[in-house]
C-alpha cells in the first residue's frame, strides 16, 4: 500500500471497534509503537472495502490522514491476518475473546509498545499451542507492565525466599509459612506456586515451552481476574465464558 502525501501508514492489531454512526466507527489498534485510534467512515457497511481489516483481532495495515487537531481518519486499509478462527473451536474462540477484552481494558498508551510483542506472540501461537496457557502468560505480562504484577520471587512481607506456602492477592504476592496466617492469604499447592512463578517470570521466547492443565489455567485466570477487579474495578466478562468451557 503506497504512502500518499499527507498520510501515514501504521500496522497494528485491532483491539476495539466502537460504532459512532450507522456505518462509521472509531477503531483502536495496537502497534509496536503503542496504541493509536482513527475514525473509519462507512466501515460497518457490508460493502465496505475497509471492513475486513477493521475487525477485532485483525492485524492490518492502515493508511491514515491526519487532521488539524491531530486526529486520524482512515483512507485505506489492507488486511494482513485475521486471527479469529473460522472453525467453531469454543476454547480457542473464548481464549481469543479474552485476549481482545483484557487488551482493550488494560493496555495504556505508555505501555502499549511493551505489550505488543506479547499479544502478537500469543495470537500467532493460538493454532499450535494451548490457548488457556497463552491467556495466563499474556495476562501475567499485562499485569507486570501495568505495574501490578505479583511478586513471585519472595515473601512480600519478610522478603524470605524459603518456606513459601501461599499467596496473598491483597498484599500482591507470595507469603511464607511464618506470615501466611497474619494476612488475607491462600495456602496453595507447591505446583500452583511453581505455575504462578513461571507465568510471571517466563520470557517472550518461552511462551510455547510449557502447557498447563485446563482446570489449572481456569483457576489462575479467575484468581487474577478477581485480583484485577479488586485493584482497578475492571470486570472481565470473557472470564465467565472461559470458566464454563
Amino acid at each position: 500500500m503506497a504512502t500518499i502525501k499527507g498520510e501515514v501508514n501504521k500496522e497494528g492489531i485491532v483491539l476495539r471497534v466502537v460504532k459512532t454512526k450507522e456505518s462509521d466507527a472509531m477503531v483502536t489498534a495496537l502497534s509496536e509503537e503503542g496504541l493509536f485510534s482513527f475514525y473509519a467512515r462507512g466501515v460497518n457497511k457490508l460493502t465496505s472495502k475497509n471492513g475486513p481489516a477493521c475487525q477485532a483481532l485483525c492485524r492490518s495495515l492502515f493508511s491514515l490522514s491526519q487532521g488539524k487537531g491531530g486526529a486520524y481518519t482512515l483512507s485505506e486499509s489492507k488486511l494482513l491476518k485475521n486471527y479469529m478462527p473460522l472453525e467453531s473451536d469454543l476454547t480457542k474462540l473464548s481464549a481469543l475473546s479474552f485476549l481482545q477484552e483484557v487488551s482493550a481494558k488494560l493496555i495504556q498508551q505508555d505501555e502499549g509498545a511493551l505489550d505488543y510483542p506479547y499479544l502478537l506472540k500469543a495470537l500467532e501461537l493460538m493454532d499450535s499451542f494451548d490457548p488457556l496457557t497463552l491467556c495466563c502468560l499474556y495476562f501475567a505480562k499485562l499485569l507486570i507492565h501495568g505495574g501490578i504484577g505479583l511478586d513471585v520471587d519472595e515473601c512480600v512481607l519478610c522478603q524470605k525466599k524459603e518456606g513459601i506456602v501461599g499467596i496473598s492477592y491483597e498484599e500482591g504476592g507470595f507469603v511464607c509459612k511464618d506470615h501466611v496466617h497474619e494476612v488475607e492469604a491462600k495456602i496453595v499447592s507447591p505446583r500452583k506456586l511453581k505455575i504462578l512463578r513461571y507465568l510471571f517470570r517466563a520470557p517472550l521466547e518461552s511462551f510455547d515451552h510449557i502447557a498447563f492443565e485446563k482446570d489449572e489455567c481456569k483457576e489462575i485466570l479467575l484468581d487474577l481476574g478477581e485480583y484485577l477487579n479488586q485493584l482497578t474495578g475492571a470486570n472481565l466478562k470473557s472470564l465467565t465464558i472461559l470458566a464454563k468451557i
